[in-house]
């Protein structure tokens, strides 16, 4: 090849060189793992998650509703929510054994008890109204939707008037099992005051325990009011 054909040929200029040097180098984040890197500007431009807590939602309802019977009612209803329908059937299964027990008892002991017939048969039909009451929470729990709403009126209807029942029947039970309690006999089976002990006690101790779990229910409800007034703002 002749010197000449060498010195006709055009030779990069300095700032055609230069434009190639002129891009900045690439970040090793992007040379080892592009597809790490994207992901990472993803989330970085992306909002944090939100979610709504169940103190917060216990707050909201304290905002709508105040601290009158809706709103322990709203509470009720979210922490139904949040157990959530496995932990209600559960519950629900756990509480079918006291009117189950009721039930049995009512029906066995009916002819048992002289100074008060109406105790047994107090027995029976709570026995029967409690295992009603329990399949229609299990039904209104898997009939609910996220919010812990029913999504079936009528069930909610039906729910209302049996629980009206069985608030007047314990107030009669109140009368049938209270008037007698120092007057009954255990041992005498021919005594007129005569009761078989099982049958009344059961009656008995199932009427104090709603009390006991009534006044521990008010308890609870003063003791999360104040935690409310004194953390929440």
């Amino acid at each position: 090849m002749s010197t000449e054909n060498v010195n006709d040929e055009k030779l990069p200029s300095y700032n055609e060189t230069q434009v190639v040097s002129d891009h900045d180098p690439p970040r090793y984040n992007a040379t080892a793992n592009p597809s790490e890197s994207v992901s990472l500007a993803t989330m970085e431009g992306a909002a944090p998650p939100t979610y709504d807590s169940l103190f917060g939602k216990i707050k909201e309802a304290k905002r709508e509703h105040g601290t009158g019977f809706q709103f322990f009612k709203s509470v009720a209803t979210i922490l139904s929510a949040a157990i959530g329908g496995i932990a209600c059937i559960a519950l629900a299964a756990v509480l079918l054994a006291i009117p189950v027990v009721q039930l049995y008892y009512g029906v066995n002991k009916k002819d048992d008890c002289a100074i008060n017939s109406k105790i047994p048969l107090y027995l029976i039909v709570s026995g029967a109204s409690g295992v009603a009451a329990i399949v229609l929470q299990v039904l209104s729990c898997m009939c609910s939707d996220e919010n812990g709403e029913s999504k079936c009126a009528l069930l909610t209807h039906i729910q209302s008037l049996l629980n009206l029942f069985n608030f007047a029947w314990f107030i009669c039970g109140n009368v049938w099992v209270y008037k007698v309690h120092g007057e009954v006999v255990y041992d005498d089976t021919a005594s007129e005051f005569f009761c078989d002990k099982t049958a009344y006690l059961l009656a008995f101790w199932c009427i104090t325990a709603a009390y006991i779990m009534l006044g521990a229910m008010c308890l609870l409800g003063i003791l999360l009011c104040m935690c409310m007034v004194c953390f929440g703002s």
